[in-house]
């Protein structure tokens, strides 16, 4: 049985990957906020699949050292991992900033993930066909590489730092399948579409407009996961030669931002190894 982990999981995208998987005999470890979280997500999927592995763990992704210790308990526990499912995602309600600086949502979407997945490569690279799957969105165009990391930035709109979020999860996976690809690791980012979900109900301003104006044309959870369990269960004979690449509908897609570049992805790379320095 091969062992899938997953971020955000308790609902949308994240709760329709994970029954998917579950339906498809995947031994499941869940990554969610609190023990509510838990407890209700065990009992969706546990209706859908009576017999599911599950097991939870909890974890803040805009707090590293909680992300750190959690994947030091999993370590413990799990001595291979077959895919990394990063599916959680944050919309800013309002510019906030952690004690180091960074924007908030920036820290949940990219380095909390970034954390939680250099500190499970050991585990990854004993699977023999591993794969780091992130969730990013179209909104990646919205990003800006020349914003990424700055700490303290007051000029940042919630739409802006969405977007450099989105953008952050593309160059991760595309920095991962580089300086691994020598391993069994391979990684990939995805478009999930406009997704029906509970994600965006809180946001602010013209991010809030654009949701309700969409809402009618937004496709379902399980549709918005068809891309992520095409990459979590495919042959991987189909996908190596795709290393890095980011997916829109289970295909290769194009990104839609000029900042994506060998040089970016190896300077992004490098600043997030040194702001997630401690941690990993």
């Amino acid at each position: 049985m091969q062992t899938v982990l997953i971020t955000g999981a308790n609902s949308g995208v994240g709760l329709a990957t994970a029954k998917e998987l579950a339906k498809q005999k995947y031994q499941l470890i869940l990554l969610v906020r609190s023990q509510q979280k838990a407890d209700d997500t065990k009992k969706e999927i546990l209706k859908v699949v009576p017999d599911a592995k599950l097991d939870f763990y909890l974890a803040d992704l805009e707090d590293l050292a909680s992300v750190k210790k959690t994947a030091d308990a999993i370590k413990l526990k799990y001595t291979t991992l077959d895919r990394l499912i990063n599916n959680a995602g944050y919309s800013p309600v309002g510019i906030r900033f952690t004690a180091d600086g960074y924007e908030k949502s920036f820290v949940a979407n990219h380095l909390g993930h970034f954390v939680l997945t250099m500190n499970l490569l050991d585990l990854l690279k004993k699977s023999p066909e591993s794969r780091v799957i992130n969730v990013s969105s179209a909104a990646h165009a919205l990003g800006n590489v020349e914003r990424l990391f700055q700490k303290k930035n007051t000029k940042l709109s919630d739409m802006k730092a969405y977007g450099d979020g989105k953008l952050a999860n593309i160059l991760f996976a595309k920095g991962l399948a580089k300086y691994e690809k020598d391993s069994s690791i391979t990684a990939y980012s995805l478009h999930p579409g406009v997704v029906q979900s509970n994600f965006g109900s809180d946001m602010n301003g013209f991010l809030k407009v654009l949701f309700s104006l969409a809402r009618p044309f937004m496709i379902s959870p399980e549709k918005g996961a068809a891309t992520s369990i095409y990459l979590a269960t495919t042959d991987i004979l189909n996908l190596r030669f795709r290393n890095g690449y980011y997916f829109a509908k289970s295909k290769p897609a194009s990104t839609n931002n000029s900042g994506i570049t060998p040089e970016s992805i190896e300077w992004f790379w490098e600043q997030s190894l040194a702001a997630a320095k401690g941690y990993i």
